[in-house]
């Protein structure tokens, strides 16, 4: 799977050693208002339509020298937009491509997860709204 928010690649299957996104997580949450009437035997429920997404994911990079990936550690927080319209692509096996956009990303949260020589993972929080078929606005 290919990943970007807005224009930055964060997986592009070349650049980035062409290791792809691992631990890939998914988790909607819809907003529900609960109403506790009074002496009633039952809560009412009440859905609001709002719907937020949480991606989580990882990311391995490989570099082709120990300098290059202790850079790019160094600099990958300057380099990481805090907002901006996530783009996730995929290939269905007859190859024809598969596109879903979460409206609104923040990214929460990027961690270093771990360093081995040339190799780098990464681990990325994205909050937004729905995941949708059609480009935002943006």
């Amino acid at each position: 799977m290919l990943l970007s928010i807005g224009t930055f690649q964060l997986c592009d299957g070349t650049r980035s050693g062409g290791i792809g996104v691992t631990r890939l997580r998914f988790r909607v949450q819809r907003k529900i208002q609960v109403s506790e009437v009074f002496r009633a035997e039952e809560v009412e429920t009440f859905d609001r339509g709002n719907r937020e997404t949480t991606v989580t994911f990882e990311i391995s990079r490989t570099f082709p020298n120990q300098q290059a990936a202790d850079v790019y550690v160094l600099q990958h927080e300057e380099t990481v937009p805090a907002t901006g319209i996530v783009t996730f692509t995929a290939y269905q096996p007859n190859g024809q491509k598969v596109v879903r956009y979460l409206a609104d990303g923040k990214v929460r949260q990027h961690e270093l997860v771990e360093q081995i020589g040339v190799t780098t993972r990464h681990q990325y929080t994205i909050i937004g709204g729905t995941i949708q078929q059609a480009v935002p606005a943006s």
